[in-house]
């Protein structure tokens, strides 16, 4: 009777706060549930299958390929938004369902495991991200392999080519290991198990105490962080009794094509050194806009931008933009690339002219924002 009071309340929170407050209302509900109920999650979790996705990038788009795969086995609860702290999961398992699909991020991974005992964790990688908010890889790593050690009716599907995930499927009883071929890591150099440096063969890696991505489950070809997310969808709906679907990489990707007085423009949604990596693979034409802000979600502290190569960009015809315009153009000038700084998009898209073939790299608040115009 408590829980289902609880939950009156809640979804009368959000109520208020979707039609008063003119917000939202998505993680609300989850906040006040979990004051009025805080084994909410645990008790909601029970009777149903849970599945959860995590990493650093790619867990918004990868879990909702996974909802459109388990939803051909049974009713399928998630967060549409993407909310993935534990409020956000609260407000999913609110709606009755027999799978409930969460995205959850990295550092929450641990409490919703624990709580909610999910029959198959997904683990897609783990790089470097927001400094202000994040762990170093290495401490999210090792809470991933002791959280997998302690739930040994869960199983766990990875990319074994990241280092840090790997020692997660390593730790669990039950793994699903899948490699597209190795490929290299920007803080592979040192084994996250034992601490010695990592013997790299080309893409692969192996270390004296057995960390490696040679002996997996599943071999696949390589390819993008999209095509990676969207076999690794596949491989986990399959594990749990789903059909495989052909999924649109390039909303895995989070790019939308948008047109701007005649300026074709790509819009890519970069938010940290790994994303900006990938992004910046794509980019074929020479007529390039970058958006850097400096919002909470995108990270207050710009400092990560030295983590990330831009010498692709070199001779191209670069226009920055955004709140930490003047960050960005300072450091692709120190890298020897020259760019043109504008105040705003409208301005930098302005700069090109009728028919060309803009790529638009932008952070997270500047993606939503194009997006939603």
């Amino acid at each position: 009777m408590r829980l289902k009071l609880s939950i009156l309340l809640a979804k009368l929170a959000g109520s208020l706060s979707k039609n008063v407050l003119r917000k939202s209302g998505e993680t609300i509900p989850g906040r006040v549930l979990l004051a009025l109920y805080p084994k909410a999650i645990s008790e909601l979790s029970k009777s149903r299958k849970i599945i959860c996705v995590s990493g650093t990038n790619g867990k918004t788009s990868t879990t909702k390929a996974l909802v459109t795969i388990i939803s051909k086995l049974g009713t399928v609860t998630t967060s549409p938004s993407g909310s993935n702290l534990d409020r956000g999961v609260a407000t999913a398992l609110m709606q009755k369902s027999e799978y409930a699909v969460l995205e959850v991020d990295e550092l929450h991974l641990s409490r919703v495991i624990t709580e909610a005992k999910p029959v198959a964790v997904l683990l897609l990688n783990l790089t470097r991200d927001q400094l202000h908010r994040m762990h170093e890889v290495k401490r999210v790593a090792d809470r991933w392999a002791v959280s997998a050690k302690g739930a040994p009716e869960t199983l766990f599907i990875g990319d074994a080519d990241d280092p840090f995930v790997e020692l997660a499927l390593a730790a669990a009883a039950q793994s699903h290991r899948v490699s597209f071929g190795g490929r290299k890591h920007l803080d592979g150099a040192v084994c996250p198990s034992c601490g010695i440096y990592l013997k790299w063969n080309r893409n692969d890696y192996k270390c004296a105490c057995g960390l490696t991505n040679l002996n997996t489950d599943a071999l696949f070809d390589s390819g993008s962080a999209a095509y990676r997310n969207a076999t690794l969808a596949n491989v986990t709906g399959q594990l749990l009794g789903g059909k495989a679907i052909a999924i649109d990489e390039q909303s895995l990707e989070r790019s939308v094509n948008r047109e701007y007085n005649g300026v074709k423009a790509n819009l890519r949604l970069t938010k940290n050194p790994a994303s900006w990596t990938e992004a910046l693979t794509s980019v074929t034409g020479n007529d390039v806009v970058l958006i850097v802000n400096s919002r909470e979600v995108d990270g207050i502290d710009t400092s990560w931008l030295w983590d990330i190569s831009f010498a692709v960009l070199s001779g191209k015809n670069i226009v920055v933009c955004g709140e930490r315009g003047l960050d960005i153009a300072y450091r692709l000038h120190v890298e020897g690339i020259e760019v043109e700084v504008t105040n705003n998009f409208e301005s930098a898209i302005s700069k090109f002219a009728k028919g060309s073939h803009v790529h638009v790299l932008a952070a997270y608040t500047a993606f939503h924002e194009l997006v939603r115009a």
